[in-house]
């Protein structure tokens, strides 16, 4: 890739993992001052909301205005917002602490359309392989950033992780600099050959071919069970496992932790297609809820087992995730490209969203073991429905012509 390229998607690794750090932190803290699982919902749910309301407005705007400008002004607000984080956290303000860190989430929605829409013109060439990476970092950091977060709790001050989120978007900004992504030109200046589909809503667009419906349908469902999972761990850790709250830190850690591995699990998926890595990951996340129904307690007998797990659900999601991310924005312009990147975001934290506020009312009333149980199940049936040939390697219809 060009050094620009390679600078913009380090940044936005940098700035996104570091958004994402204080919120295991930010949990267990509404856990512990409130004792209600309503409340937990909604904090869980506060991290999501401004995706699901936002992301298809930052899309619309990111095609309309100077791009680079858009992320500039993301990273500087996340920064102060994440220091205000820090403070709120260390002195015991732990609503004041999760506004916050909510209003960093909103600061950062225009940023990732931008990001995505503009990198055919930033990277030439090299397009395809910065455009998978930078699905790949965004997708990761949203485990990856609460599994490094996870590994915070019971170390240090309540307010340790926000400032290291801090310094990582401070680092952001200088390998942002001055980046040039200028917006696109306007539709009616412009003849790239798209013909019809140019001129189409997103709506219609999405309409218009099969496999991003089902890749968006996919990451839907995907958004959902780790919305879910991620939730009952905690209830694993306090209520089945006796690890308290080290456990669940380290639980979370090796579900974000897992990603890291997703470049390996990617190449399977190019070469067969979602529906096998979408039914293994289902099954091995009601394996993990039902490793705990023995006689003898899981963290204490089967802990590396239960991490190695859950490591592969990580992996295997967010190598799903990529994949199915990138068919969606190549059959895409580049005049639309933001709008339906903020679309599809808005569908997939949507179903997370939701999965946050119910999951740990849900968790109460039948049990985290139950709850995960079915969780996986309907993981395995999502993939068993999925067309063989979906979100196979394909060549990009629109980015060669742009680059």
């Amino acid at each position: 890739m060009t050094g620009r390229a390679r600078r913009v998607v380090l940044s936005h690794a940098c700035a996104a993992v570091g958004m994402s750090l204080p919120w295991p932190v930010l949990l267990l803290s509404v856990e512990e001052t409130t004792d209600s699982a309503a409340l937990l919902g909604v904090a869980a749910a506060a991290r999501l909301l401004p995706y699901v309301a936002l992301s298809w407005l930052s899309g619309r705007l990111a095609d309309r205005r100077e791009r680079a400008r858009i992320v500039r002004l993301s990273l500087w607000a996340r920064l102060f917002l994440l220091a205000g984080c820090a403070v709120a956290l260390n002195s015991g303000q732990v609503a004041l602490a999760v506004v916050c860190a909510t209003g960093a989430v909103v600061a950062a929605t225009p940023a990732y359309p931008a990001l995505a829409a503009g990198m055919p013109r930033l990277a030439g060439a090299d397009v395809d392989r910065a455009t998978r990476l930078l699905v790949t970092v965004e997708v990761s950091s949203f485990v990856v950033g609460p599994a490094l977060g996870g590994l915070a709790v019971g170390h240090g001050s309540a307010g340790l992780s926000s400032v290291v989120g801090a310094t990582l978007l401070a680092l952001a900004i200088g390998l942002f600099a001055r980046t040039p992504m200028p917006a696109p030109e306007p539709e009616g200046q412009r003849d790239d050959g798209a013909g019809s589909v140019r001129d189409a809503s997103v709506l219609a667009i999405l309409r218009a071919s099969r496999e991003p419906r089902q890749a968006l349908a996919i990451v839907v469902a995907l958004n959902a069970a780790l919305a879910a999972v991620g939730l009952l761990l905690l209830d694993l850790a306090l209520r089945i496992w006796g690890s308290g709250a080290q456990g669940f830190g380290h639980a979370t850690a090796a579900l974000g932790g897992g990603a890291l591995l997703a470049p390996v699990l990617a190449r399977w998926g190019d070469r067969w297609g979602l529906r096998p890595l979408l039914v293994a990951a289902g099954l091995m996340v009601a394996i993990v809820a039902i490793l705990p129904l023995g006689e003898r307690r899981l963290w204490e007998f089967g802990m590396p087992g239960t991490l190695a797990l859950l490591a592969l659900v990580g992996a295997g999601a967010v190598a799903l995730e990529a994949r199915a991310t990138t068919v969606v924005q190549n059959a895409v312009p580049d005049a639309a490209r933001a709008s339906v990147l903020g679309l599809a975001d808005t569908a997939m934290i949507g179903g997370a969203m939701i999965a946050a506020i119910v999951t740990p009312t849900l968790a109460d009333t039948m049990g985290p073991v139950v709850l995960s149980v079915l969780v996986g199940t309907g993981l395995v049936a999502v993939g068993c429905r999925v067309s063989p040939s979906t979100c196979r390697a394909s060549q990009p219809r629109h980015l060669a012509r742009e680059s």
